[in-house]
C-alpha cells in the first residue's frame, strides 16, 4: 500500500513537472503575446480586486485584535452552535465573506486561528461556509455586465450563498472535536496593532493579485494550445443530455482554471438556464484560482486542502443544481 501511495506521488510530481516545464516553453518561445495577458491579469487585479478587497482586508485583520470580537462572536453564537456545531465567529466570518468575496472569509479564518479563537475543527468546517463570492462580482459583473440582467445576477448570488449554507450543513461534523473547544477571551497587546494590520493586509493583497495574473496566463496557454480540449469534449457530453453543446464544455474547463473567463464564455451563450447555472457552478467552485488563493490562508488555520476542494465542489454542484431550477421559474 506504501509503494502504491508513493507510485502515485511520484506520477503526480512527473505530470505536475510536466506541465510546468511546457507553461514555461510557452512563455518562453511567445514572450510578446503572454507579457500582454500577464499585464491584463495585473490590471484587473490592479482596478477591480485590489480597490474592492484592501480595505476588507485591512479592516478584518483589525477588529481580529480588539476586544469587541470577542464579544460580539460570544453574542452571535447561539445562531451558528446548533446547526454548524460552531460558534458566533462562524457567522462574522460569513457576513463578511457574502459581503466582499473571495479569498476574505480563508483570510478571517486564519486571523482567528492565529488568535486561539477557534479550533481547528472550527476552521475546518468555516472553511466551506465561509468561502464565498461577493455581490459586487455576481450581481455587477457576472449578472448586469456579462448577462446583461440584474435579475441573473441575483438569482446567481441569493443560489451561491444558499449553497455554502447547505454545504456546512451537510459537512457540520467533519473534524469534531473532542471536547468543547473553549476560545481564549482575547485582550489587545499588540502595541502596534495599526501597522500590522496595515503590513498583512497589504501583504495578503499582492499574493491574490499574484495569484489572479499566473492563473490568467496559464488559462490563456491552455486554450491556445487545445490542451483543455479533451476536457471540453467530456464535460460537452455531459452537458448535451439537457441541452448543452461543445460551447458549455469550453466555458467550464476554461472555468475550472479561471472562474471569471468561464463566466465570460458562458454569458456569450446566452442567459439561458443552462449557461447560467453553469456560470453559478462556477463561481461558487470559485477555480483553481480562487481555490489555491483561500489555501493559502487556510493551511495557516491547518484546514485540508482535500476537504476544501472537496466542500467547493458540492458546494458548486448544489448551488449550479439550485441555480437551474430557480432560472426555470424566473427567467
Amino acid at each position: 500500500m506504501k509503494n502504491l501511495l508513493k507510485n502515485r506521488e511520484k506520477s503526480l510530481n512527473t505530470a505536475l513537472a510536466v506541465i510546468l516545464i511546457f507553461l514555461i516553453i510557452a512563455l518562453s518561445v511567445f514572450p510578446d503575446v503572454y507579457s500582454k495577458v500577464t499585464l491584463s491579469g495585473i490590471l484587473l487585479w490592479a482596478t477591480a480586486v485590489l480597490p474592492s478587497l484592501l480595505p476588507y482586508f485591512f479592516l478584518t485583520a483589525l477588529l481580529t485584535k480588539i476586544n469587541v470580537l470577542s464579544e460580539f462572536c460570544n453574542a452571535l453564537s447561539p445562531i451558528a452552535k446548533k446547526p454548524f456545531r460552531l460558534g458566533g465567529s462562524a457567522v462574522y466570518a460569513f457576513l463578511t465573506s457574502v459581503l466582499s468575496g473571495y479569498p476574505v472569509g480563508s483570510k478571517i479564518i486564519a486571523d482567528l486561528y492565529g488568535e486561539d479563537m477557534i479550533s481547528i475543527g472550527e476552521a475546518t468546517r468555516m472553511s466551506v461556509l465561509c468561502s464565498t463570492s461577493g455581490p459586487l462580482f455576481i450581481i455587477g459583473a457576472v449578472g448586469s455586465a456579462m448577462f446583461k440582467s440584474k435579475t441573473i445576477g441575483f438569482i446567481l448570488y441569493i443560489t451561491h450563498v444558499l449553497s455554502a449554507i447547505l454545504t456546512a450543513l451537510i459537512f457540520r461534523n467533519v473534524g469534531g472535536d473532542k471536547k468543547d473547544y473553549s476560545p481564549k477571551t482575547y485582550a489587545c497587546k499588540d502595541d502596534n496593532a495599526l501597522y500590522n494590520a496595515v503590513y498583512s493586509s497589504v501583504i495578503s493583497v499582492l499574493i491574490v493579485g499574484g495569484f489572479v495574473s499566473v492563473f490568467f496566463v496559464i488559462s490563456e496557454i491552455l486554450v491556445d494550445f487545445k490542451i483543455l480540449y479533451p476536457l471540453s469534449l467530456f464535460l460537452s457530453s455531459i452537458f448535451s443530455g439537457i441541452g448543452g453543446s461543445i460551447a458549455e464544455g469550453t466555458a467550464v474547463s476554461v472555468g475550472i482554471i479561471e472562474f471569471t473567463k468561464g463566466c465570460q464564455l458562458l454569458s456569450n451563450i446566452g442567459a439561458t438556464p443552462l449557461p447560467v447555472s453553469l456560470a453559478c457552478f462556477l463561481i461558487t467552485f470559485g477555480g483553481l484560482s480562487a481555490i489555491l488563493q483561500s489555501l493559502t490562508f487556510l493551511v495557516k488555520a491547518k484546514v485540508s486542502a482535500k476537504f476544501f476542494i472537496l466542500g467547493k465542489l458540492t458546494q458548486g454542484v448544489i448551488a449550479g443544481v439550485l441555480c437551474y431550477f430557480t432560472c426555470l421559474i424566473f427567467l
